[in-house]
């Protein structure tokens, strides 16, 4: 099985990210445009997003591990390529700084899910940076819950 890991560096207390990777009405700010299910561990949640021409693409999984400040492991049900996991580690660097090492794998070997992988690696690179720009825009996102 194969997989992409990243580090992402954030300019925000590791608080503020980690309520962004795991708060619903903060996650629909930057993530999806729908998202559903709260985390807790053997939770379902799902993403969607609406494309366009393409119409709407919904992925479902579990949250399978959750370590507060710390860790998210969510499985998807659902995923073309198979039995894929996305792995959160938030770290604090500085009591300003966070870096989120993501991984996503368990992508099978063969070459046929190339395009799956390269996929999410671009997936994963523009969904920090929308991420990085809203916590830019709304350094204390937790403002935005009603």
């Amino acid at each position: 099985m194969r997989e992409i890991k990243k580090d992402y560096i954030f300019n925000q207390p590791l608080e503020v990210v980690w309520d962004s990777l795991t708060i619903y009405e903060i996650l629909i700010h930057w993530l999806a445009d729908e998202v559903r299910g709260r985390p807790k561990l053997g939770q379902e949640f799902s993403w969607s997003w609406k494309l366009g021409d393409e119409g709407e693409f919904t992925t479902k999984g579990i949250y399978e591990a959750i370590e507060p400040n710390k860790l998210l492991i969510l499985r998807w049900k659902d995923h073309p390529a198979g039995d894929i996991f996305l792995r959160l580690d938030v770290t604090e660097v500085s009591s300003d700084k966070t870096k989120l090492t993501i991984t996503n794998g368990g992508f099978p070997d063969s070459s046929h899910f190339d395009l799956w992988l390269e996929g999410a690696e671009a997936a994963w690179d523009d969904q920090t940076q929308r991420l990085k720009a809203f916590l830019d825009k709304n350094p204390n996102p937790r403002t935005l819950i009603k």
